[in-house]
């Protein structure tokens, strides 16, 4: 009697040991590899937020179909369930624990989708990239006879060119800040935008537009666009105004990247320009709004911010007296919510001052900001992108 019993409680000592171990190798798995939260934002991307950084060689990649992979890594999701997130045009992102120490990541695109991975210290970005773009652009007739030699000519400057999406504010039946002269801003900033894709074109960019004509076309959308071209950085280019009770005297170039508010200056304007599209505003809720921010996005957004700003005004500033630095600014801007890569929106100037008002409307003025918006992406890609 006493040797079974020994061998029962040894036999249960062991079983209980195992337990113990198996619950240690699960426990260090989740914390190795343990994701916080997921959130889908825009209608093409998913950020997985994990608690360590992550790395690509993290992650083993298998093809299980034509256009379905999945994804599976050391790690727990916690909770268990099975979390799923259903994209239009049949596109979808399943992650549930496939082992009690693997978890999968299982992607379905379709024949003229493909997605893209970004690891960014403990995020890992998922979005689905459509080879037809996005916006439909008026093409001339010698665009489109050379339209097939274009991706050979991309491909083969792949390591040295880098993609731009410009985009001008507002457009169509959103006119933005009317000025005291009675212009809208949209007709503004899009002969700037006109002018600083011409100039980057000749410093060897690839550039984008999100309208090259007064069209609407809603904030998701312009970043969808530059998130579908795998765009290196994202700039809106907006004026400034103040409302009827404000301080007509405000005036200056401001430039501003992603983040929550911290001035009161920076929630009017970012109320001002956020009026374009209140259905996106209810896309993002204030959680999913904050949850789409991460710090390596945000550090080299005031970065790209930073170098913009400085080059403006010292572009202006040769050829114009009382050029006014409004300073690098944080605000809560839709517009840029959804961009992967580094993205700012600039105000070249007040539409309701006297002065500024007549200068944003000048094509010599317009010129020089476009430079100078040139020489600082120029700047920021030397020193971060090279």
């Amino acid at each position: 009697m006493i040797h079974n019993t020994y061998s029962w409680n040894l036999g249960r000592f062991i079983r209980v040991l195992c337990l113990f171990f198996g619950l240690v190798i699960s426990l260090n798995a989740a914390d190795k590899a343990k994701i916080l939260s997921v959130v889908p934002f825009g209608t093409t991307s998913l950020k997985i937020v994990f608690k360590s950084p992550i790395r690509e060689t993290d992650f083993k990649v298998v093809k299980i179909g034509d256009s379905k992979e999945y994804l599976e890594f050391d790690g727990v999701l916690i909770p268990f369930a099975k979390k799923n997130f259903v994209f239009p045009k049949n596109l979808s992102i399943l992650i549930g624990q496939n082992t009690p120490q693997k978890v999968r990541i299982v992607i379905s695109a379709n024949k003229s989708t493909t997605y893209q991975l970004r690891f960014v210290d403990k995020n890992l970005y998922i979005s689905f990239i459509d080879d037809i773009p996005l916006l439909q652009e008026k093409t001339s007739k010698k665009t489109q006879k050379n339209a097939n030699s274009k991706p050979a000519q991309i491909k083969s400057k792949a390591s040295n060119a880098y993609r731009i999406v410009i985009d001008p504010g507002h457009g169509g039946k959103d006119c933005g800040a009317i000025g005291i002269n009675k212009v809208c801003e949209k007709v503004i900033v899009l002969a700037v935008a006109k002018m600083l894709e011409a100039e980057l074109k000749k410093r060897g960019y690839i550039v984008y537009m999100t309208r090259n004509n007064d069209v609407y076309i809603d904030l998701k959308k312009r970043t969808e666009m530059a998130n579908a071209k795998n765009a290196h950085l994202f700039v809106s280019i907006h004026a400034n105004s103040v409302g009827k009770g404000g301080n007509h005297k405000a005036e200056g170039v401001e430039t501003y990247f992603l983040s929550t508010a911290r001035s009161e200056r920076a929630k009017d304007v970012a109320e001002q320009e956020n009026k374009g599209d209140v259905e996106t505003m209810n896309h993002f809720s204030k959680l999913s709004f904050l949850n789409t921010l991460n710090s390596h996005r945000l550090i080299a957004s005031n970065k790209l911010a930073i170098d913009i700003q400085f080059n403006i005004l010292r572009e202006l500033r040769k050829q114009y007296e009382g050029v006014v630095d409004g300073g690098v600014r944080e605000g809560p801007f839709w517009v840029l919510a959804g961009a992967l890569m580094p993205s700012v929106l600039i105000e070249i100037g007040y539409n309701s001052h006297e002065i500024e008002a007549k200068r944003i409307n000048n094509k010599e003025y317009q010129k020089s900001l476009a430079i100078g918006i040139a020489n600082g992406i120029d700047g920021f890609v030397v020193k971060n992108l090279r």
